[in-house]
């Protein structure tokens, strides 16, 4: 299945920011001291995404993203970052874990990986309290 930049700009944004099951909507659901793997999921997040566009800036001649960003804003920048693609930008290979895929593969990965973890998030937000 082919996507186009704005498809494929709306599945991440979805991924990222939807009122539900995004990673907005499962952050926003946290209340008090968030669970200990939260960080590790929210940190694990950012590199992989710095590290999918990194090599798509690579393969592309395109901006790679802010080494400073958090994942707030490099969930906004990449939304953006996507949308600006053009069809070749797309499907350009290049090699991830050892993998020959396009860009547009790439970033399907990309928002699949995001909701992934946003569910691991979520269930992590408010836990069953037995006491």
């Amino acid at each position: 299945m082919t996507f186009n930049a704005d498809q494929l700009a709306t599945l991440l944004d979805e991924a990222n920011h939807a009122p539900w099951e995004s990673v907005r909507a499962a952050l926003a659901t946290i209340d008090g001291q968030p669970h200990p793997r939260v960080g590790w999921l929210t940190s694990h997040l950012t590199a992989t995404k710095r590290d999918y566009w990194t090599q798509i800036a690579a393969a592309t001649n395109t901006p790679a993203p802010d080494d400073a960003a958090g994942l707030t804003r490099l969930m906004a920048w990449e939304v953006d970052a996507a949308r600006a693609l053009n069809a070749g930008a797309l499907q350009t290979r290049l090699t991830h874990s050892n993998e020959s895929m396009t860009v547009s593969e790439v970033l399907r990965l990309n928002a699949r990986h995001t909701v992934w973890h946003a569910g691991q998030i979520a269930a992590l937000a408010n836990p069953t309290r037995l006491a």
